[in-house]
């Protein structure tokens, strides 16, 4: 199973959008190295390529909403930094046990943005479109 961009997770907002974009593509990219069984190596460069993406878009987004004085920001800086030590926590399980968590990075990773843009991000764009600003 791929893990496919959607456009109903569209922003409005453009780097925001291409950043979840790159996410996708990432994360899309380690399920299909771990289905041919890519490596030890390859699959850790994709998860760190996962794990640094994750903390540019979050400091844009934390950006934006900063910016805009989005009134939930503290709680979006503190989904975003559970979400970085729970990527830590699997980048450390996978390199214990390769094999056994190998599948579930993607997984879960595919799961908490989809709920993340769905309820978290969607939350700021319905923020600024109250207040003409998106």
């Amino acid at each position: 199973m791929d893990v496919v961009w959607n456009t109903r997770y569209n922003t409005g907002i453009h780097i925001i959008d291409e950043q979840h974009q790159d996410l996708f593509a990432t994360m899309d990219r380690l399920r299909k190295a771990v289905q041919v069984d890519a490596g030890r190596q390859a699959m850790e460069e994709l998860l760190s390529d996962l794990i640094l993406a994750s903390e540019q878009h979050f400091s844009t987004e934390e950006a934006f909403m900063a910016k805009y004085g989005y009134p939930d920001l503290t709680q979006h800086v503190a989904e975003h930094a559970s979400m970085l030590t729970s990527l830590q926590e699997l980048r450390t399980k996978f390199r214990e046990n390769p094999q056994a968590l190998a599948v579930l990075i993607p997984t879960f990773m595919e799961g908490w943005l989809k709920h993340h843009i769905s309820d978290g991000d969607f939350g700021f764009v319905t923020f600024l479109k109250a207040r003409n600003l998106a």
